[in-house]
């Protein structure tokens, strides 16, 4: 049942925060992946490499329900091309490092696990998506205090050698006010536009993410991994208006 309405944690609610461990767990899982693989790949080859989610998604979910007829075969098709094209933006990528795309597989595999996990526990779900967005970020801070000094983070961000600049602090608010914002923002598209809105919206938002990141960061490129960039998101774009209504998920 769907309260709307926002508790505290521990207020009588112990069952419901250990039931929903398993994915806070990989929300905190998914940042932490995130951030270390933003630390070397350029935004747009992250957000062209993020479609790859998408077939993850549809054959993690047709696996739950042994039905892979869920589909049409043109969604199938056009979610193995993006697969292949960000194939092509990895090892096309000049600043290419095994470790920073080790942690970005992480983070699309655990941001599937997620969906999936939602997905099969969605007729007994006892919580809006603000609610669950707000135990998440809770519970991610409850993790990163303790969790920073035993990843060893902590150690590293002494030798940082942007970390007593006010620059460097005040692009870390201002990332957490908008990275909340852009959640809600998300919340508030699923539940209050039709499926294909937000699926359309979604690679119209990546493309512009992509392009806005080239007026603020400096990055090395060449015009073969511009083009498996391209690729990757006019699929993408293409993919979602062709979708019909009937294909809601």
């Amino acid at each position: 049942m769907m309260t709307g309405n926002i508790n505290l944690l521990w207020d009588g609610n112990k069952k419901f925060f250990l039931y929903w461990l398993p994915e806070f767990m990989l929300f905190v899982i998914s940042i932490y992946s995130g951030s270390k693989a933003l630390a070397n790949i350029s935004i747009p080859a992250y957000l062209a490499v993020l479609n790859s989610c998408a077939l993850i998604n549809h054959i993690s979910i047709c696996v739950l329900h042994w039905n892979f007829k869920i589909y049409e075969a043109k969604d199938w098709i056009f979610h193995f091309v993006i697969g292949a094209a960000a194939v092509g933006v990895v090892y096309s990528d000049p600043m290419y490092e095994i470790e920073s795309y080790f942690w970005l597989y992480v983070h699309i595999i655990s941001f599937s696990a997620i969906v999936v996990f939602i997905e099969f526990n969605k007729d007994i779900i006892e919580a809006s998506k603000i609610e669950l967005l707000y135990y998440n970020y809770i519970f991610s801070v409850i993790f990163f205090i303790p969790g920073s000094y035993l990843l060893g983070d902590i150690f590293e961000a002494a030798n940082f050698k942007h970390l007593y600049l006010y620059k460097f602090y005040m692009g870390c608010l201002a990332s957490g006010i908008l990275g909340t914002i852009l959640n809600l923002l998300r919340i508030s598209l699923q539940e209050n536009s039709e499926f294909l809105v937000y699926n359309r919206l979604l690679p119209i938002a990546h493309i512009m993410a992509s392009f806005l990141s080239l007026l603020f960061f400096e990055f090395h490129t060449t015009a073969e991994h511009n083009i498996w960039i391209a690729a990757v998101q006019l699929v993408s774009l293409l993919g979602n208006f062709t979708k019909r209504k009937g294909n809601e998920e």
